[in-house]
């Protein structure tokens, strides 16, 4: 693969990762509940912690010199043992707000990971390979992360909109 269509790979994950620190920052200006402020806050970092990994990359391919070794955070395996507050599941189920910026997430976690995956796929050089690999891996965490928080609160949402099946 030329040089040429990774950097294009890199500049679309960049757009990918800003795309959801705005997401988030979006939801953290209308939450109150402080684990919810902490649960976007976290997210954020971690998008911009992607963003700047595929900007290095980005920069080095760009100016012909070889990737850096960029070692990945290790993503935590507590997301099964996770609970959220009973506070955290009611603020996103009675705020549109919220409870939409988790679907706009959800969208956008499950495109990063297929979008990571096919990196994967389409790359010859193994480091590459492997980075973009890890990335499929951690926004695979974070999709799964996020479908588990709108399963919890999906019912409270619909039952405080009044929604009910037709």
């Amino acid at each position: 693969m030329e040089t040429r269509e990774i950097l294009e790979y890199l500049k679309a994950g960049i757009k990918g990762e800003l795309d959801s620190i705005i997401n988030y920052e979006y939801a953290l200006q209308g939450a109150e509940d402080e684990s919810v402020k902490s649960f976007f806050r976290d997210r954020i970092e971690e998008e911009k912690t992607h963003y700047n990994y595929l900007l290095d990359h980005f920069n080095q391919l760009d100016k012909g010199k070889p990737l850096n070794s960029i070692k990945l955070e290790a993503i935590s395996s507590d997301m099964n043992e996770k609970i959220f507050s009973r506070n955290f599941l009611n603020e996103i189920s009675k705020k549109q707000t919220l409870f939409s910026a988790l679907s706009t997430a959800a969208l956008l976690e499950k495109n990063a990971m297929d979008f990571y995956r096919k990196c994967a796929a389409n790359v010859d050089d193994k480091a590459l390979k492997d980075f973009f690999r890890r990335m499929s891996d951690w926004e695979a965490h974070h999709y799964e992360e996020i479908l588990s928080i709108q399963k919890d609160t999906e019912k409270e949402y619909w039952n405080m909109n009044r929604f009910s099946p037709f």
